[in-house]
């Protein structure tokens, strides 16, 4: 009896070990420099710009860097992002237009979206960038680049916003929970 116990626990656990994936090396973008971002967590960075939060996530494992923006303000803003230099001239990653209500319903399917191309995003709205490459192409380990932001109101005021990323290896991917 104890051995048919033992036969089953160890059954068990070889099936679970064959559905639970091996470690991936995590190969993401790390802060390297100095920003005016407020360091919001380990990888998260963000602020408030003419009313709206912005926020740019480095580790979150299904996209390279996640942009979100909620826009607070009364106003319509006008954000762009994307590398300061050798941006693709091709889609760097999705964008998702959302209201902030909950729960998020309305706007447009996902769509592509270039570096720097100009989102105009309504009061009570959520723009989320899905950029998984970019800079056009995949990444690689010690690539460098400058992330920029702009937030623009409708006055025609700009803030600008930068983070100076390079690619290292950072542990295993993390394996979300089903």
């Amino acid at each position: 009896m104890v051995k048919t116990s033992y036969l089953f626990l160890a059954s068990l656990l070889a099936l679970t070990a064959c559905q639970t994936p091996p470690p991936r090396p995590w190969l993401r973008y790390e802060l390297d420099g100095g920003t005016e971002w407020s360091q919001l967590g380990a990888g998260k960075f963000g602020g408030k710009i003419h009313g709206a939060n912005v926020s740019v996530d480095l580790y979150d494992p299904d996209t390279r860097i996640l942009v979100v923006v909620e826009n607070q303000s009364e106003q319509t803003i006008k954000f762009r992002v994307g590398p300061e230099a050798g941006a693709s001239k091709d889609a760097i990653g999705e964008l998702l237009l959302r209201q902030v209500k909950d729960p998020a319903v309305g706007g447009p399917p996902m769509q592509p979206y270039v570096a720097m191309q100009s989102v105009m995003i309504d009061s009570g709205w959520r723009a989320t960038f899905y950029l998984d490459r970019p800079l056009g192409r995949d990444l690689q380990l010690g690539q460098y680049f400058v992330l920029g932001a702009e937030v623009e109101n409708l006055a025609g005021q700009q803030v600008r916003r930068v983070l100076p990323l390079v690619a290292k290896v950072g542990g295993t991917v993390p394996v979300k929970p089903r």
